[in-house]
């Protein structure tokens, strides 16, 4: 078999030489094999390929077919449209699955962890120490540290706070009188600014002229990180990129200027929200800034948008805001709202739920496991990212006939009954992950509408046509101009 002048020592160097080529073809075999068998398969030996499509650029993976779709709630919906419930698709190099039924989502929901990759665009504003990124059982310890100050008894603290906040509004809007356009976007943006400050930062946060930088930089900054999540970031010599520099550089010291305040308080006659981040001792200052930038901008950009779009459906239909109206009158008389009375405000909060799904204000979210997944007859292999598409699952015509129509009803107490149980989750649901101020933007929504709808009825100005973008957060492409009458 061998050349019979080898010798020993020969044929041992040639039989080593021989293993070793035969291990680095192996490893070459296995590696092409899981790739290939990746690419084709996306599943395991536990079940079948999980459906979906391919890569449309070896860079880009299917980020451009995201802004063709225009968004990637949009491009979504076409998505789980083709491919059913479940969908794989590419987001630049990286492999994600779509989830899209509840069914699904139970078993996904005891997953806490997010990726972080998917968020990271946003890591320019919010800093890379944010609760955002943070996973495992120090993400958890952080997370339960700042829920206690939006729990259900916390919330209730802050009632009077916005009601003065949303009397104050309406004070402004009867200045105007019936022929004024009222900008309704910048005023309940201005609004929910008001709210967070005051209640989870301070009294002593913010006075117009602050709130109103504050929402310019905040404009600037957010504008720019949309327009990341379906584009390359800009140059480091753009205009784009100076003037977002410029923006949240600004945005910093309106904050740390805010913590500093915070730190000089010796009369607190409340805890706050930024005092859960203050009285700890393994927070930095950028942690304690990135946090707050983070829960600020949550506080009132979903809860600012909530407003916008409560408000225009109520324009659209009259008769929807003259019951509410009629339940608020009834169940408050010349009252203002309190906690304990909420429970009695069902229509009134109907209404909400119905804007928050026809809205679809929170398209998605995101989570990560470290280990294969089942889910249902498929396995989503482990660190690969599982997309929550929210709005998909609130626009299912199977779940809500007719999902364009705005209709409060669908959430009396005997149609919310007749649906799966996580069939409606605008905020989110999975691993204690949930928005941590969802019972803060729902009291923020019954104590404006009760101030509000009280005092005004609301006017679409004519010739409008109220366009929805969709991206991490839905907001009207242009701004929304109403009218109001006293009653």
């Amino acid at each position: 078999m061998f050349p019979s002048h080898m010798s020993v020592n020969d044929l041992g160097v040639f039989a080593v030489v021989m293993v070793f080529g035969l291990l680095i073809v192996l490893l070459f075999m296995f590696d092409f094999v899981s790739m290939t068998t990746f690419l084709a398969n996306r599943g395991t030996s536990k079940g079948p390929s999980i459906p979906g499509e391919e890569p449309s650029d070896p860079e880009m993976g299917n980020l451009g077919d995201m802004g063709k779709a225009g968004s990637l709630h949009q491009y979504m919906m076409l998505l789980h449209e083709k491919y059913g419930p479940i969908a794989g698709f590419w987001w630049a190099k990286q492999y994600v699955v779509s989830l899209a039924a509840p069914e699904y989502w139970k078993e996904i929901k005891s997953i806490f962890d997010r990726p972080g990759d998917l968020f990271r665009l946003f890591e320019p504003l919010i800093g890379k120490k944010s609760i955002q990124y943070a996973n495992g059982p120090d993400g958890r310890k952080r997370r339960q540290l700042m829920d206690r100050s939006f729990s259900h008894e916390a919330v209730k603290d802050y009632y009077d706070h916005f009601v003065k906040i949303a009397k104050e509004t309406a004070d402004k809007f009867a200045k105007g009188g019936s022929q004024e356009h009222i900008p309704l976007g910048k005023s309940m943006i201005a609004m929910a600014i008001k709210a967070i400050s005051v209640a989870g930062m301070g009294r002593s946060f913010m006075d117009e002229k602050e709130v109103d930088k504050l929402a310019a930089v905040y404009d600037v900054c957010w504008e720019e990180m949309e327009e990341r999540l379906t584009s390359p970031p800009p140059g480091p010599d753009s205009d784009r990129e100076k003037n977002f520099q410029k923006a949240r550089a600004e945005m910093q010291k309106l904050v740390r200027d805010l913590i500093r305040k915070r730190r000089q308080d010796t009369e607190k006659a409340e805890k706050l929200f930024i005092d859960s981040m203050l009285d700890n001792d393994f927070m930095d200052e950028e942690e304690i800034c990135d946090h707050v930038i983070t829960f600020l901008i949550g506080g009132f950009h979903t809860t600012g948008n909530m407003m916008i779009w409560c408000l225009y459906f109520l324009t659209k239909h009259p008769e929807i805001q003259e019951k509410v109206f009629a339940e608020l009158e009834e169940v408050l008389g010349q009252e203002d709202i309190k906690p304990q009375v909420v429970t009695e405000l069902t229509y009134t909060r109907q209404v909400i739920d119905e804007t928050l799904r026809a809205s679809v204000l929170a398209p998605w979210g995101a989570r990560v496991h470290e280990y294969d997944l089942q889910v249902g007859e498929f396995v989503i292999p482990k660190e690969t990212p599982i997309l929550l598409p929210f709005g998909v699952v609130l626009q299912d015509q199977n779940l809500w006939p007719e999902p364009k129509r705005f209709d409060p009803d669908r959430f009396s107490s005997e149609n919310i009954k007749q649906l799966p149980s996580l069939a409606y989750q605008p905020f989110g649901f999975a691993g204690k992950r949930k928005c941590p101020g969802w019972r803060f933007s729902i009291a923020e929504g019954l104590v404006f509408l009760s101030v509000l709808i009280r005092r005004f009825k609301f006017h679409l100005v004519e010739g409008q046509e109220v366009k929805p973008v969709y991206r991490l957060v839905t907001s009207p492409a242009e701004e929304v101009w109403v009218t109001v009458t006293e009653r």
